[in-house]
């Protein structure tokens, strides 16, 4: 109670210094925004653009905060380019989990800390999360999470972080209720009962992060900037007195080189920041730290379809979070790897290992009489989350999430921050490059807050898809996602709709049973600066995020329909098949055609492998390419193991059998002989069953366990 009243008395009455903040405000005579300048330009407009415009500002980095920074830019009327080295949100701004977070972890370290900056923060998130509502009313909607409750003493500390959370929330937030632990257990079945006192639901919202950050590209092309994707900047340009003056891109597509002139640069390259830094100055030290967070998608019955849970204190001491998003469940935690400056990798990849962290988290935070299959994991993806190195001048603060750094030859460099928080840090780097550039601006403050939509936004309604459904003859499923997708354009999207070839729906040939995109769908994502293959499954259509089996089954679909679109040869189609399914096999989880596509080799000898394939040919059926579980339990009894408990044995060859097919491939079973052999136990139970039973010899044994690492999988 003390502590309460400590903080009661510490911030006041003032709706913690709400006096404090300054957001734009129409009313303080900044002007409104004029209407779109232009149709979206094409990709080669803006190429042919770079070549003879001088710009006030270049933004390096194509995800939310760069594609942010441009936005703001073109709307103040600054002439304005933008490039980024592969695709608009490519990296981390693609990889969230698609929740903006208004910050009750924290304001829930805040309380503990007595620190009156973290509060500021949390209610500048609050404030911008309802910014970004009003910017995308379309591609964010709320959702309610569920705070589960363990011991009695927590319900009054939850209800005092929700109460201040929703307090410094704007008006108009819906408040948070408590429900008893049988309530609890009636929406999210599948939670453990166990020790559950009880559960608060609070209001987050989600969003499709891949849309949102394309989406602000896109609106910020048709407000005047000139944005490309897939131009790499190779170095800095310098001016006669040593300033940044511009970059040299080169279009990975091409080849071809371009210089593009700027009177300022902005560096939003995120956690790579540090590296285009060095292009400016060599000596520069690191401002740029890096976490590693990753998740996995499982199936929806993993969650309710419309509630998320959130536990910040798991019996492990860690954290799990179950969200539904788009038909599907996203599972994640909060346990991140801190990397050291400047290692962190261009193309991140999940490892085995975590795939197996969250599944552990799972069993421990599920029912025990709910099944955790390996099997379920339908894709995973990580990413680093850059943030600024601690120094003396960031004082060590919950504020201090970001830093905005005028480098020596005044390039602007923004690090760190959320997507709850990309609208503001774009502003703040869009200040600074005008200070610091000393650029004539037509509007000198930002009007991104509440003045601007997103292309799509106006004329948007939650039952637009209604009008879709009854003017095209599409099904409710498609309509939805082309309206939740597109806004007010999701209707020329429909127009090239093709005929489903079905009395009903009309129009609207799915790509594939499962998911709502349609050929149309891909035809704008062409229109919409997709120029790869991975640029369309991953971020035109989520699918890849979703379901990486099921983007490669599409992949050659979809490769048609953009080949048609964009005239490639049919050795590109290849080549961008062929890239497609490198890039789902390393980062998403592609395991089409081996469900355990381990990383770690095969080591055996060719007497071995040979011995391996011989028994694998005896046991396959038809020449099919495959052997059933009953016959791999053959092989084991055949090397000696016996008396395996059934339900041991159920669970390994599920395990093992990751596309529920009851049957294994070749490749699997090599591999798991391989494992017996060498002793690498650490995730294979097969294996772990062969050895710890001692009823075979180990040959070629390694004192140390090799690690086993793949990109994700259980397809």
């Amino acid at each position: 109670m003390a502590k309460i009243l400590q903080v009661a008395v510490m911030f006041g009455s003032s709706k913690l210094a709400n006096s404090n903040f300054s957001y734009d405000d129409m009313s303080n005579g900044v002007e409104q925004i004029p209407q779109m300048k232009r149709e979206l330009p094409t990709r080669k407009f803006c190429l042919d653009a770079f070549k003879s415009n001088m710009y006030d500002v270049l933004i390096i980095g194509g995800g939310a905060v760069g594609a942010g920074c441009a936005l703001d830019a073109a709307t103040r009327g600054l002439k304005t380019a933008l490039v980024e080295a592969d695709d608009f949100g490519s990296g981390t701004s693609s990889k969230s989990s698609k929740l903006l977070h208004g910050g009750f972890r924290d304001l829930e370290q805040a309380i503990r800390r007595f620190d009156r900056a973290a509060f500021r923060r949390v209610q500048s998130s609050l404030m911008e999360r309802s910014s970004i509502g009003n910017l995308a009313p379309h591609l964010n909607q709320p959702v309610p999470i569920m705070l589960p409750i363990h011991h009695w003493w927590q319900a009054p500390l939850y209800y005092l972080e929700l109460s201040l959370y929703h307090m410094l929330a704007p008006k108009g937030t819906k408040s948070f209720e408590y429900v008893s632990a049988e309530e609890a257990v009636d929406i999210f079945p599948i939670m453990r009962r166990g020790d559950l006192f009880g559960a608060f639901i609070f209001y987050e919202k989600q969003y499709d992060d891949a849309r949102m950050c394309l989406s602000v590209a896109l609106t910020s092309a048709r407000y005047g900037a000139d944005i490309c994707n897939h131009m790499k900047v190779e170095n800095l340009i310098k001016n006669k007195d040593g300033n940044i003056g511009g970059a040299k891109a080169v279009d990975q597509l091409t080849g071809k080189s371009y210089k593009i002139r700027a009177k300022i640069v902005i560096n939003a390259t995120g956690h790579l920041s540090d590296s285009v830094r060095l292009m400016e100055d060599p000596l520069a030290a690191p401002l740029c730290t890096s976490s590693w967070g990753s998740i996995a998608v499982f199936p929806r019955f993993y969650c309710p379809e419309n509630v998320g849970v959130f536990d910040p204190h798991t019996k492990n001491g860690g954290s799990i979070f179950f969200l539904p998003w788009q038909g599907h469940t996203l599972v994640g935690t909060s346990n991140e790897v801190f990397d050291e400056p400047g290692t962190t990798s261009v193309q991140p990849q999940p490892s085995e290992r975590e795939v197996q962290c969250l599944l552990d988290g799972i069993k421990h935070f599920v029912s025990p009489n709910f099944d955790v299959r390996r099997c379920d994991v339908l894709a995973v993806w990580g990413a680093f989350k850059a943030m600024p190195v601690e120094s003396a001048s960031l004082n060590n603060t919950l504020l201090k999430n970001h830093v905005v750094n005028l480098g020596p030859r005044n390039m602007v460099s923004i690090v760190g921050g959320t997507w709850s928080s990309f609208r503001m840090l774009a502003e703040k780097a869009v200040n600074a490059a005008i200070k610091y550039g000393n650029i004539d601006v037509l509007r000198p403050h930002s009007v991104t807050a509440d003045a601007c939509k997103l292309d799509g936004a106006n004329g948007w309604s939650p039952r637009m898809f209604i009008r879709l459904v009854r003017d095209f003859g599409m099904e409710r499923e498609v309509a939805e996602h082309l309206a939740n997708t597109y806004g007010s354009n999701a209707f020329k999207v429909a127009v090239n709709a093709t005929s489903s070839g079905k009395g009903w729906p009309i129009v609207g040939k799915r790509l594939h049973s499962e998911f709502p995109y349609i050929e149309a769908d891909v035809k704008q994502g062409v229109k919409d600066y997709a120029c790869t293959l991975v640029d369309m499954v991953a971020r035109r259509l989520r699918v890849a995020f979703l379901n990486v089996q099921v983007a490669d089954e599409i992949l050659p679909q979809v490769a048609n329909v953009m080949g048609r679109e964009l005239k490639w040869s049919n050795e590109r189609k290849a080549k961008e098949i062929d890239d497609a399914r490198r890039f789902l096999n390393t980062q998403m989880g592609q395991l089409s055609e081996d469900p355990i596509h381990l990383s770690v080799p095969i080591k055996m000898s060719v007497q071995q492998v040979q011995k391996y394939v011989t028994h694998f040919r005896s046991l396959e059926e038809n020449n099919t390419g495959y052997v059933t579980i009953n016959n791999c339990c053959k092989a084991m009894k055949a090397m000696g193991v016996k008396e395996v408990p059934v339900d041991l044995m159920h669970n390994v060859l599920r395990d093992i059998d990751c596309h529920a097919q009851g049957k294994v491939n070749l490749y699997e079973f090599l591999l798991l002989m391989s494992a017996v052999v060498q002793g690498d136990t650490e995730y294979l139970r097969y294996a772990k069953i062969c050895i710890d039973q001692k009823l075979m010899s180990v040959s070629n044994h390694h004192p140390h366990t090799v690690p086993v690492e793949r990109a994700c999988g259980g397809l």
